[in-house]
């Protein structure tokens, strides 16, 4: 058959082409060439070319995606030469998944890695683990890589997530132990998400838009069981007439509770809350490749309703992908992605205890939504509840804004040195502005017990608070690879050094005149604070792959990270691993068959880390505090209510894999087994509190490194690939099994005699 669309690559070169819809091609080239055919649902084809005679080649169907390219850290491998716990997914694979984050889309596709909705929030919400994860003091997201480029994030989070656009993504690549992240070091130790965006191919020229409209509701069956009117006043009056009865109460049944016939249904304030929530997302992909340069770009448009009133998510992305190669041997590239998003009432006000969703399930169903000239009716407690105003009302009131502008950006050069040596440096820029605004008027007040509306005046307040932060990483790596007869080797050298600076801003004001201008210049009382946080990283990194006839695999890697995160006697750590595979289907003595056409065994042991702690918890800070000295009042500091511990330093996990890839049938079906066991050691605590009397008010001892936790199971990936004529089959079953269990709690000594 005549293949349109077969990629023609030449072999140690960046010239490529792609077969026309007769499946032919034309490839310029300096005789002689090896040229390299391959296509989906198809093998590798490597045909040398000595003359210029017209080339014919025939690709033989078997889906053998061993020879596969796979992202890896710092770099690319063929799947068949991984000795490490891998797993990668093509986005195409679930392109007809409306995603508002990219998790979703990994959602059930990759054994080991569980995402859940953490919360409904439009666009967030994904909590994501990577073989269960488990720390007690720090956090437990694993590590996003996108195109090589580190995200920052802040706190405990491995970068903001929902501000990827899953519309630019291509494939996935999952690193599970520690042969596979170790390359990654002090914050691989919860497992590293690798992100490939969409790059234009030589030699096509692509435009795409995908659009998707759909709608959300809670389902009945996860919502509470609420009693209506009848129910809730037949409750109540039997509440009363045993008190009446037992405790002798002597002030009757009330009004409200006296004649439960009298309602039906009444109010369900929980379902008065929730509605059936549109949301959309808009996509134009443009891509152009030749073989000088290659440019993709895509432009989105999401926009989700959450379920609950008055709440919304918006986001404009961006990202455009470009490469320049002038020559063979050269090429530079630059990639931006800038992103703005604003979202109103996502967050606050509905989660956790007393905020507006549990006020829903505490108001009386006696009480109606509107009075009967329409206006709300505030107060919506029956007889004897604490005061406790309309939820609907205040949800509808709810005035929470949030605005974020990023912008992921990142250039590289890669050299050629000589044709077995590469050097690539690459410079990646993180920024990113948030601001929070937020005013709550004299007819806003959530609670159990909260004031009656309206109220006053005096009671308004307002708050703005923004932050900005700027991330800059620096990566640098030199490539050698060797072939001598049957032995292959590949070494990797690298250095990178990262800083990160974040300000913080707050101003609130109370007191308003009125409800209708709401700035805070026009608060009577206002308040204001900034706050700076920085942290830098230096690491040096280095990896060895060894190959003897393609069939004994070895792969070393080794990081030492240095942070400012902890203190200058555990400022450094080393994050060393080793791997080690065995095709043993390339051996003589493996009998051929039509069953089994693949099969290597594999283990990894190394150690990872996690730096998630936050930035000064080595040092004891101090806060502003004012004096009276001399009869004036005179402005100074005191300590911090947390104490410093100079002493802590990473939580470190070591972990064994044992894992198994086997082929059969050529390639039809693909399994993978995985066996591993994680030990994390120093996890970090924070210990109680410490007496006051040391000179620290409300003081709280630091995190220490005190703590063991043991991870072990197994995984189980099962993928069926076949391509029937123009159409193409995927069919993916996985499983996995973790178990964690605590070992141990130390106490641990620290530097403060008290």
């Amino acid at each position: 058959d005549e293949l349109a669309g077969t990629s023609v690559n030449v072999k140690g070169k960046l010239t490529a082409t792609v077969t026309n819809s007769e499946g032919a091609f034309t490839l310029p080239a300096d005789l002689p060439v090896t040229l390299v055919i391959s296509r989906v649902g198809y093998g590798t084809l490597e045909v040398r070319v000595t003359n210029t005679e017209p080339v014919k080649a025939l690709l033989t169907e078997g889906n053998n995606n061993m020879n596969e390219v796979v992202v890896v850290s710092y770099g690319t491998r063929l799947a068949k030469d991984i000795t490490s716990a891998v797993s990668t997914f093509n986005a195409s694979q679930a392109k007809e998944i409306p995603a508002a984050e990219f998790g979703q889309k990994l959602q059930g596709r990759v054994a080991g890695v569980q995402i859940n909705m953490a919360n409904g929030r439009p666009g967030q919400g994904i909590d994501m683990r990577i073989r269960g994860a488990a720390t007690l003091g720090a956090g437990y997201q694993p590590l996003i890589v996108v195109d090589g480029q580190v995200l920052s994030g802040s706190g405990t989070k491995s970068g903001d997530m929902n501000l990827i656009n899953p519309d630019d993504i291509e494939t996935f690549t999952v690193l599970k132990d520690a042969a596979a992240a170790a390359l990654y070091g002090s914050r691989a130790g919860n497992g590293v998400i690798l992100i490939t965006t969409k790059q234009a191919k030589v030699g096509r020229t692509n435009i795409t838009f995908d659009a998707y409209r759909g709608w959300q509701q809670v389902p009945q069956k996860g919502r509470p069981d609420m009693m209506n009117a009848h129910d809730f006043a037949t409750f109540m009056k039997g509440y009363y007439e045993d008190k009446i009865k037992y405790e002798g109460y002597t002030k009757g049944i009330p009004a409200d509770y006296a004649d439960p016939d009298q309602y039906g249904e009444g109010t369900n304030w929980y379902d008065a809350l929730l509605r059936t929530a549109p949301m959309q997302n808009y996509s134009l992909n443009l891509s152009s490749g030749t073989e000088k340069l290659l440019s993709s770009s895509t432009l989105s448009y999401f926009n989700q309703d959450g379920v609950l009133l008055n709440t919304n998510l918006q986001r404009f992305s961006f990202r455009s992908n470009n490469e320049y190669r002038p020559s063979d041997r050269f090429k530079i590239g630059l990639n931006l992605a800038p992103t703005y998003q604003m979202e109103k009432n996502t967050r606050g006000y509905t989660d956790g205890n007393r905020q507006i969703i549990a006020n829903a399930t505490a108001a009386s169903p006696l009480k109606p939504i509107y009075n009967a000239d329409g206006t709300f009716n505030s107060n919506v407690s029956s007889f004897g509840m604490l005061n406790l105003n309309n939820p609907v009302q205040q949800m509808l009131l709810a005035d929470l804004r949030y605005k974020t502008f990023r912008l992921l950006g990142n250039a590289y050069a890669d050299i050629a040195i000589l044709k077995n040596l590469h050097f690539k440096t690459t410079i990646n820029g993180d920024l990113a502005s948030v601001q929070q605004d937020n005013y709550q008027g004299t007819m806003f007040g959530i609670g159990l017990g909260a004031t009656p509306l309206p109220r006053p005046s005096s009671n308004s307040t307002a708050a703005h608070n923004s932050y900005d932060y700027v991330s800059w990483l620096n990566e640098n790596t030199l490539n050698y690879d060797l072939k001598l007869n049957d032995h292959h080797l590949d070494l990797m050298a690298g250095y990178s050094s990262q800083k990160w600076n974040r300000e913080l801003r707050n101003i609130s004001g109370s007191n308003f005149a009125n409800d209708e201008i709401y700035w805070i210049s026009g608060a009577a009382v206002t308040s204001g604070s900034t706050n700076k946080e920085a942290w830098s990283m230096a690491s040096s990194f280095g990896r060895l792959n060894y190959d003897y006839k393609g069939k004994y695999l070895l792969t070393a890697t080794f990081r030492r990270d240095g942070s400012s995160r902890f203190g200058p006697s555990v400022k450094y750590a080393n994050f060393p691993s080793v791997s080690a595979g065995w095709i043993i289907s390339d051996e003589g003595f493996f009998k051929k068959n039509d069953v089994i056409s693949f099969l290597k065994l594999r283990g990894s042991y190394g150690k990872t880390g996690n730096f998630n702690i936050g930035y000064y918890n080595m040092i004891t800070n101090v806060n502003a505090y004012n004096y009276v000295f001399g009869g004036n009042l005179t402005p100074g500091f005191g300590l911090n209510p947390t104490l410093g511990n100079p002493d802590v330093t990473w939580e470190t996990a070591h972990k064994l894999n044992i894992g198994m890839d086997v082929k059969l049938w050529k390639g039809l079906f693909a399994v993978t087994l995985d066996v591993f066991r994680e030990r994390r050691n120093d996890i970090l605590i924070t210990r109680g509190t410490v007496p006051a009397m040391i000179g620290v008010a409300a003081g709280s001892l630091p995190p220490a490194n005190m703590g063991e936790i043991e991870n072990k199971g197994f995984e189980v990936d099962v993928t069926h690939n076949n391509q029937v004529g123009n159409v193409h089959y995927f069919v993916r079953v996985n499983g996995s099994f973790a178990r964690n269990k605590i070992l141990f709690m130390d106490e641990v000594s620290w530097p403060y005699d008290y």
